[in-house]
């Protein structure tokens, strides 16, 4: 039907003014009196809903700051060197909200059921820094085999965690946030 523009930060760091998104129309929602049609749009799997950081560059500062423990000043300049001037909101803020959508997100691997998580599982009764520590290690070398090619890393735990829920076919949760057109309104 059309597109939009977001933001978005590859995982190379490469910042997009203007990532074009497609919006498709959707048949079961509309075209009956007075119902109007509705549209949605799929995000490619590497980025997040309402982000503009994709995973891997999420992952990136999620290991500069919980890893290697650099000063959020620290990984504020790390951000910012990839984005050619633009001022982004890379505040304390933002590290804090990507930090929480990492432990719901945990929560979320743990609760599911889906993997033999034991290295995650080890750090469960640990500090809740240990237990991201763990996630990344994790995630960082993990495969989803369900596809042609297989995807690698952490991209690969958000389509494997959402085709382990049975797909659209059952509107599986997203590992990763919640698309709006999933959202209860």
């Amino acid at each position: 039907m059309g597109y939009f523009h977001r933001k978005a930060i590859d995982g190379n760091g490469t910042y997009y003014k203007e990532f074009h998104l497609a919006r498709f129309l959707c048949h079961n929602k509309g075209n009956k009196k007075g119902i109007r049609f509705k549209t949605f749009s799929l995000l490619p799997y590497q980025l997040v809903p309402y982000s503009k950081y994709s995973i891997p560059f999420i992952i990136k500062l999620m290991k500069a700051r919980h890893i290697k423990g650099m000063s959020i000043y620290k990984v504020q300049e790390y951000m910012d060197a990839f984005c050619e001037g633009e001022i982004l909101s890379t505040g304390s803020g933002q590290l804090a909200w990507l930090k929480q959508l990492f432990t719901r997100l945990i929560d979320k691997l743990i609760a599911s059921g889906y993997y033999q998580l034991g290295e995650i599982k080890r750090f469960w009764e640990e500090k809740e820094q240990d237990l991201l520590k763990g996630f990344l290690h994790v995630a960082g070398s993990f495969e989803c085999f369900k596809v042609e090619p297989c995807i690698r890393g952490p991209c690969a735990f958000n389509y494997d965690f959402y085709l382990n829920g049975g797909g659209y076919f059952r509107n599986a949760y997203f590992l990763f946030g919640t698309p709006s057109q999933f959202r209860k309104r």
